[in-house]
């Protein structure tokens, strides 16, 4: 295993388990020198992040993954070495809070007309206190017994072949562009988003870019125009062919190739802190973001 993560995420997520501190300590299990605490459209736990990485002997560089969008697509974006004083991102998460309760609230009035599950949605958000509801509401809905014979539940019910997570494996199988459950978020552009990264003194990598695009000319052409820096090669959201091609892809337009586990806790049980498919020394591709991060911060 290599000694890295660049990318995982705390409470201060909405789908996150753990307090910085536990993820320090997981990290100091693991072996692990260098980690990104990226949280969703938040950084409120990268200071004391840092602070007790540093106490632990670990490396921990500031992030964040944004939630963006190009068109209808979802497209999210790590942003890497940011200034942890700069205005947008600190304000960033009650922005997008506000868009993603809405959106529940319209997502859960489809479900109901499509499936016809019963959602309490008061209850559902009361449960999550704070926290993700989509999460809540799913683990509900896939355990409920009235509910198990719908086709298009029996691959996340437990035990299915996507069930691991389902909350997050439904969503994207789901309720994506073209579905009668898709919900248009209008999340923040993706090019002013590379833009606020870059201003802020930091790198714009494409988080796991197998969920944006996959041998898509056009879509690639679109990221590359906005001034990414880089793309998440390994991810636990790949296979292994996927892996090497995005490695090769990066190399190919000389990205920069960063690798991530994602780690959330109990909320995607399969994922472990420090494991996303590479088979060999990534020291190198480290050492070279680590080198462009220095030279963002200077510029």
């Amino acid at each position: 295993m290599n000694e890295f993560d660049l990318h995982m995420h705390s409470c201060y997520s909405g789908d996150g388990q753990f307090t910085p501190e536990e993820l320090i300590g997981i990290a100091k299990e693991r072996g692990l020198k260098t980690i990104a605490l990226s949280d969703h459209d938040c950084i409120s736990g990268v200071k004391e992040m840092i602070k007790l990485g540093k106490e632990a002997d670990i490396e921990v560089i500031p992030a964040i993954e944004c939630s963006t969008s190009i068109g209808y697509t979802d497209v999210h974006l790590l942003g890497y070495g940011i200034d942890l004083e700069d205005t947008y991102f600190q304000n960033l998460l009650e922005r997008t809070q506000v868009k993603s309760r809405n959106a529940f609230s319209t997502r859960c009035e489809k479900l109901r007309a499509k499936y016809g599950v019963e959602i309490d949605e008061e209850a559902v958000l009361k449960e999550a206190n704070g926290k993700n509801p989509w999460f809540v509401m799913c683990t509900h809905m896939f355990n409920d017994p009235r509910y198990q014979d719908i086709p298009d539940f029996k691959d996340y019910i437990p035990g299915g072949k996507r069930s691991d997570p389902a909350p997050v494996n439904f969503f994207w199988d789901k309720c994506q562009y073209g579905s009668d459950l898709f919900v248009y978020v209008p999340m923040p552009d993706f090019v002013e988003s590379v833009q606020k990264i870059h201003e802020a003194g930091g790198l714009a990598i494409v988080a796991h870019p197998f969920i944006t695009f996959y041998k898509n000319d056009e879509m690639l052409k679109m990221l590359l125009d906005a001034g990414v820096d880089g793309i998440e090669a390994y991810s636990n959201y790949h296979t292994p062919d996927q892996n090497v091609y995005y490695e090769k892809l990066a190399k190919e337009y000389h990205l920069l190739i960063t690798c991530g586990s994602d780690f959330h806790g109990e909320k995607k049980p399969s994922i472990q802190m420090g494991e996303y498919g590479l088979d060999k020394d990534g020291s190198l591709w480290l050492e070279q973001f680590k080198e462009k991060l220095k030279a963002a911060r200077e510029s």
